[in-house]
């Protein structure tokens, strides 16, 4: 895996298909995360606000919106829209907080952040494994030895995340376990915007086929517990040197 480079707070320009709801959104959610409009703060009146943001009241009443879905501000009846206290965001703000965070003197580092993120991963996959492994049917890994293959064929390339996230969405999916699926789409969205804002690239470890082999032969054997034993020690050591590079890191 390559290191994060240092994270800055200017707005990450957006895609040339952004919409101007997804540029306004952007805009208020970097100046929110780093502080510009810190908590119990009320944001400018509508017609002030679309005015500064240079674009349409409906356009901007979307955006407020999205802001409201994660948890980022809240209308209040007389006082307009007022920015929540940091310990009510959602989880979906992560990323955002990654590029534009500037973490107060009673607030973890972005290194803290990311170290956590990686312990988060881990513990959801794991859960996921646990809860599955038994559920899945004989011949039931196929679709997940394909997704393997191809993560391998990327292991130097910014996609092979996204697809090694698929090796345990088809294993879930072939178990019929779909909150774990539901939740393992959340979760690889938020881990994969996140690694992208901080510009570092997950990359397959060397011993990636060998592991996911293995493993896959355990559940056709029906060896769950091994299975998840197996999964568990390469996640914990794999994870395990890269948070022992990032807590050198956060030494001053």
């Amino acid at each position: 895996m390559v290191l994060p480079t240092m994270v800055t707070a200017n707005v990450v320009p957006l895609e040339p298909e952004a919409t101007a709801i997804d540029t306004v959104f952007e805009k208020l959610l970097s100046e929110i995360v780093s502080g510009v409009y810190p908590a119990g703060v009320r944001l400018p009146a509508e017609r002030e606000l679309s005015r500064q943001m240079s674009t349409s009241r409906p356009t901007l009443r979307e955006a407020l919106r999205r802001l409201n879905e994660w948890n980022l501000v809240e209308p209040r009846r007389g006082s307009g829209i007022v920015v929540r206290p940091y310990r009510d965001w959602s989880i979906e703000v992560i990323a955002a907080y990654m590029r534009y965070g500037k973490p107060q003197a009673m607030q973890p580092t972005l290194g803290r952040i990311l170290i956590d993120m990686f312990a988060m991963r881990r513990a959801v996959v794991l859960e996921v494994i646990r809860l599955t492994a038994g559920r899945i049917p004989k011949g039931g890994t196929h679709g997940a030895k394909l997704a393997m293959a191809r993560a391998w064929s990327l292991r130097d390339q910014p996609a092979y995340a996204r697809e090694d996230f698929e090796v345990m969405r088809h294993l879930v999916e072939a178990a019929k376990f779909t909150p774990g699926l539901w939740l393992l789409n959340r979760v690889a969205d938020i881990w994969i915007d996140a690694a992208s804002s901080l510009r570092f690239m997950i990359l397959a470890p060397p011993d990636y086929v060998q592991i996911h082999t293995k493993f896959f032969d355990l559940l056709e054997r029906g060896e769950s517990a091994a299975a998840v034993a197996h999964m568990t020690e390469y996640l914990e050591r794999h994870d395990n040197k890269i948070v022992e590079t990032l807590q050198l890191m956060e030494k001053p």
